[in-house]
């Protein structure tokens, strides 16, 4: 008799095993967040020592660091980045801003107070116009060119790239060299000028019938003024031009709107752009475009952290002088 209870229980239990249905899978592991580009990092440590080396006279974006990782993230001026990556120390810094990132042209421009510009070999060094003797620099060779004198139609006799390969007689002011290059030919001054990613060379006619070329956006929207974003691209207007940063190539993406429109790390977002640097333990605390960062100022061979160093926003002090050897 308990032989046929058991083996009627065995049955029993097969035949609702059988019928049953197959548990739920489990759902695939969640992937892990993006890692930060590594030009963060980079970015932060270079921008908090500029910001405790500017004066009151240089460029506002560098006495900010949050403002400062922004401008780095979207700068075309890698020889400035770089030159700013490696400084030091206060002098380094001021050798690299005032010098465009270039020590020889900024050796130039020192060795030749009042010069608006000039010719270094086939490099076109233009020197600011005050007594900063802030540089930019255009390698005439690099772009099919040489650095030579040319003189305007108002007689002026200017130092410029020059091409007649590029510039022939007769060639218009302006015009587009493919989808990405302006080329400008204006009084035997050759410049060329590579659109960012996102935008494209168009020419057009203005109402007198001259000739003209520019970086635009697609379908030759005009740039209404407001910051935006376009498929992870930043848009920005410049004097009502489109000014585009690729935000995806840094490894960023573009969020956000109005004013507070910008590139932002992958993922986590910990903090707003507007928001001010601020000192806490020794450190100066800021928004590296969207991360939050605590660098120490000792870590950067810095003075401590002045909360109100540059007015509203605070930053490391610049590292004392040396004492005196006795």
């Amino acid at each position: 008799m308990l032989h046929r209870i058991v083996a009627g229980a065995l049955v029993a239990f097969v035949v609702a095993a059988c019928g049953a249905q197959e548990p739920p899978a489990k759902p695939p592991p969640a992937a892990p967040a993006p890692n930060d580009p590594a030009i963060i990092g980079k970015a932060a440590n270079a921008c908090a020592r500029v910001s405790a080396c500017t004066r009151p006279q240089d460029a506002p974006r560098f006495r900010d660091p949050g403002t400062c990782v922004e401008w780095w993230v979207g700068s075309e001026s890698d020889a400035l980045r770089k030159c700013l990556e490696g400084a030091n120390g206060c002098e380094a810094v001021s050798a690299c801003m005032h010098g465009g990132g270039d020590a020889k042209a900024a050796a130039f421009c020192a060795q030749r107070q009042g010069v608006v510009s000039g010719c270094d070999g086939d490099r076109l060094v233009s020197c600011g116009d005050d007594n900063q003797l802030e540089a930019n620099v255009t390698d005439c060779a690099a772009i099919g060119g040489t650095c030579k004198e040319v003189k305007s139609a108002g007689g002026l006799v200017l130092r410029a790239c020059s091409s007649p390969s590029k510039c022939p007689a007769g060639a218009p002011d302006v015009r587009c060299d493919g989808a990405q290059t302006v080329i400008s030919c204006r009084d035997g001054a050759y410049e060329r000028v590579t659109c960012r990613p996102g935008t494209t060379c168009e020419e057009r006619r203005d109402e007198a019938g001259d000739a003209l070329a520019s970086c635009e956006l697609p379908g030759r929207r005009r740039c209404n003024g407001v910051r935006h974003c376009e498929d992870d691209r930043l848009v920005e207007c410049e004097r009502g031009k489109a000014k585009v940063i690729d935000c995806v190539g840094q490894g960023l993406r573009c969020a956000g709107t109005g004013p507070r429109a910008g590139c932002y790390v992958p993922a986590n977002v910990e903090c707003d752009k507007e928001m001010l640097p601020k000192c806490e333990a020794g450190s100066v605390v800021f928004c590296a475009v969207g991360r939050l960062e605590k660098i120490a100022c000792t870590s950067l061979g810095l003075g401590p952290c002045d909360p109100s160093a540059k007015g509203p926003f605070a930053a490391c002090s610049p590292a004392p002088p040396p004492p005196p050897a006795k």
